[in-house]
């Protein structure tokens, strides 16, 4: 028996357990947490961050607590429920009777884990914590031969219930559009061409592929350049490592520093990406997309796709938006 094992579960409570985000609570769990207010005004929600956040930021919280403290630690074994969008907060422990609602933060275009391959140890590792789970949502019937492959699930556990982050995409959200636009100082005279690539690398710096003096020429009466790396976590750098200052607020605006990349998919008028999660989010708006696929080979070898993708050159497709 684990020491905390002797507290006695707490029915209506829930740990919102955010691993993920940039910082503070993020993707998905902020629109639970206010659903969960809505609708179960009672509940206790204490949200488990990497850094603190203000109060004010998180009305529908009761509480917050800092990843991997004690007092985290106390939370997560009291609460009833607890909901992640990026694995378990313990390595090898959970306590009867919990309830654990694992909520995936993205639609897998690329394999993952164990799909490719099956004996990495560091992926055994990884994906063991994920099998705690009592309910894995998916984003739809489509990617769960996917998810299914890279965790090697025993049991049948998966949900379709999508993304609760991108149930905004589907409201009428005019004066919320304009008031982002506002706070990020973009001009509501031009389009918005926002550049969102998946990660690359594991040591948090990412190559810019884009030539920003080429995309200027081409398209800055119409539009302008919002960049946002991967999670907004990721630096970018020159093909030396070395940092690059990318962004003037004329043209290039830096999409790094807001904290949810769906509301930009709605400030967005085109989208450009790759092989990341965002064009099946993005797909909801209606809008085109441009893949930008400079490293299909490269990245094929290495990764390998769950579903067949076209590929677009970025030179064509600024001729297409041109005309």
């Amino acid at each position: 028996m684990c020491f905390f094992d002797l507290f006695k579960l707490e029915e209506n409570s829930v740990l919102l357990y955010d691993a993920f985000s940039k910082e503070g609570i993020g993707d998905s769990l902020l629109p639970i947490a206010e659903e969960l207010k809505r609708s179960h005004p009672d509940i206790k929600i204490i949200a488990s961050c990497k850094k603190m956040v203000d109060k004010k930021d998180l009305p529908f919280v009761d509480e917050i607590v800092l990843n991997k403290t004690l007092k985290m630690k106390y939370y997560a074994a009291k609460v009833k429920y607890i909901v992640s969008v990026l694995g378990w907060p313990f390595k090898n422990w959970k306590r009867k009777n919990q309830i654990f609602v694992q909520i995936w933060h993205g639609s897998p275009l690329k394999k993952l884990y164990l799909s490719k391959d099956k004996t990495n140890k560091r992926y055994i590792k990884y994906t063991s914590k994920y099998r705690f789970a009592d309910i894995f949502c998916s984003q739809g019937e489509v990617h769960n031969k996917n998810l299914k492959e890279a965790f090697e699930f025993k049991k049948d556990f998966l949900y379709n219930t999508g993304l609760p982050r991108n149930d905004i995409l589907f409201k009428d959200n005019k004066k919320f559009i304009s008031d982002l636009k506002k706070k990020l100082n973009l001009p509501e005279d031009k389009k918005i061409l926002f550049y969102c690539p998946t990660w690359r690398r594991s040591d948090m710096k990412a190559v810019l592929p884009l030539d920003i003096e080429k995309l200027k020429q081409a398209c800055s009466d119409e539009y302008v350049l919002l960049i946002r790396s991967h999670v907004g976590k990721h630096a970018w750098v020159d093909s030396n490592d070395k940092p690059i200052d990318i962004f003037d607020n004329e043209f290039t605006f830096n999409g790094g520093e807001y904290p949810e990349v769906t509301h930009l998919y709605l400030i967005a008028d085109v989208l450009i990406s790759d092989y990341s999660s965002a064009i099946f989010d993005f797909a909801i708006t209606g809008k085109p997309q441009i893949f930008y696929v400079y490293d299909l080979d490269e990245y094929s070898k290495t990764q390998g796709y769950t579903l067949t993708i076209k590929t677009l050159h970025l030179e064509t497709c600024l001729q297409t938006l041109m005309n």
